[in-house]
């Protein structure tokens, strides 16, 4: 990707600024390095810019069949490495035998990611790690990401012998940049129970030189294989005054407020603005709705998920749809749908029959951990944003960007059963995110 300097219209002026040059050596789909991520200031202290992913269903809304897509196609690059070339799609007939890899997906970002790609590998049994305390459910390996605003997450399986056969294992994220973490992932499992093939998928693989390497080396160490694919591969080129770079974006801009946390974003209880200074409101109505979810089918890939889950919520997915089509103010409007977290992949599927079956233009994304700074302004990813207490624990803060008054007709919220939806989400809590959400679009939210 080639940048120029260039005023705030430019759509690539926030390169220029910061100084980053991207040159692209693999392209798998041929769209180019912005067809796949824009780019944002995050608020952490240790890396200054984001690489945000236009196909993710993340930071930023997507069409959820866009989201799945990019899954898939992950998925076909595996397919493609020896010793996997056998997952064709000639074997998703085969039953409900799991002799495909174990995937792991890494959370947040990458947790409907990995299920996607998980899909598209016949056979193979999904598991991602985790940030939430899991009571009754010991972890069984903890990670650490040096370079992570929240850098601490465990593998939970409900079931421990899933690490312990040796089919090969699939890591999978959104992004590499230093490879560290999938590096420190591969001697973790390796150390807990040994195999002979690794591979990491991505869907940008912006790894320097010297990264590149440490794969090498560490396959070496092991004696084992490890592959990377990925749908594009790029290098960065980093300024070393890249974070004095940033602060002068920022300060272009409107500020923060004055009591925010740069590392972590404004406090649960920071006022009635957005970030972005639009005002909130509370006119727009609030449904609520509870999903017919069968007790023992999981609602994500924490504990572990099977093909034979896949199958039991395929049979669910319409009846879910139906569900919140009734609810929804405008049927064949504009309709977001709202994951929370680490809960992205059960929302994407739903969003995507959602659309399938005429619900008007439905785009899907997610609630995140992940603090960014938001410059309104053509050629940042992240134009605005909101602050509120995390569903899943208020004690701490979630974030969602990019929601503006007039943008959607309607807006869906969807928790997992990790949360009590009394409690962290009440209409009345000015903070909340749902009382956040009504001051610019009627909520259902669904539980």
């Amino acid at each position: 990707m080639t940048t120029t300097a260039g005023p705030a219209t430019d759509a690539g002026w926030l390169w220029s600024e910061l100084g980053l040059v991207a040159e692209v050596t693999t392209d798998i789909d041929g769209g180019g390095l912005d067809a796949l991520v824009g780019l944002a200031l995050r608020r952490n202290p240790r890396r200054a810019h984001l690489l945000v992913s236009r196909v993710l269903g993340k930071h930023l809304p997507v069409d959820p069949a866009t989201a799945l897509a990019a899954g898939a196609r992950l998925a076909a690059q595996v397919r493609r490495l020896p010793g996997l070339t056998a997952l064709g799609p000639a074997a998703a007939g085969q039953g409900a035998v799991e002799d495909g890899p174990l995937v792991i997906g890494y959370c947040e970002t990458a947790t409907a990611l990995g299920h996607a790609v998980a899909d598209g590998l016949p056979g193979s049994h999904y598991l991602h790690t985790t940030r939430r305390d899991t009571p009754g459910v010991p972890p069984v390996l903890e990670f650490t990401e040096s370079h992570s605003h929240a850098s601490f997450h465990w593998l939970v399986p409900r079931d421990p012998a899933i690490l312990h056969d040796t089919r090969p294992i699939v890591l999978v994220d959104d992004e590499l940049s230093t490879g560290r973490t999938a590096l420190g992932t591969i001697r973790s499992l390796h150390a807990h129970a040994p195999r002979g093939h690794y591979v990491v998928a991505a869907l940008v693989d912006a790894r320097p030189a010297l990264a590149q390497v440490a794969f090498a080396e560490l396959a070496a160490e092991l004696a084992v294989r490890i592959d990377v694919v990925s749908l594009i591969a790029a290098t960065v080129a980093v300024p070393p005054d890249i974070a004095e770079r940033a602060a002068r974006i920022r300060a272009r801009f409107a500020p923060l407020p004055p009591d925010a946390d740069p590392d972590a974003g404004s406090s649960p209880g920071s006022g009635r603005e957005s970030e972005s200074g639009l005002a909130l409101g509370s006119s727009s109505p609030v449904r609520r709705l509870s999903a017919s979810w069968p007790a023992d089918l999981p609602d994500g890939g924490r504990f572990g998920w099977s093909s034979r889950d896949g199958r039991r919520l395929d049979a669910l997915l319409d009846p879910l749809a139906a569900t919140v089509r009734a609810a929804l103010i405008v049927p064949s409007g504009r309709t977001l749908v709202l994951g929370t977290e680490e809960f992205m992949y059960v929302p994407m599927r739903i969003a995507r029959a959602l659309a399938r079956g005429g619900a008007g233009d439905v785009r899907y994304q997610s609630t995140t951990r992940s603090p960014v700074h938001p410059l309104d302004a053509d050629g940042c990813a992240i134009r605005s944003a909101l602050t509120f207490p995390a569903p899943d624990d208020p004690r701490r803060v979630s974030h969602v960007y990019n929601v503006r008054p007039g943008r959607y007709d309607d807006i869906v919220v969807i928790v997992d059963a990790g949360v009590d939806a009394s409690a962290p989400i009440p209409v009345a809590d000015p903070s909340g995110l749902v009382a956040q959400l009504r001051a610019h679009a009627p909520v259902t939210v669904l539980t």
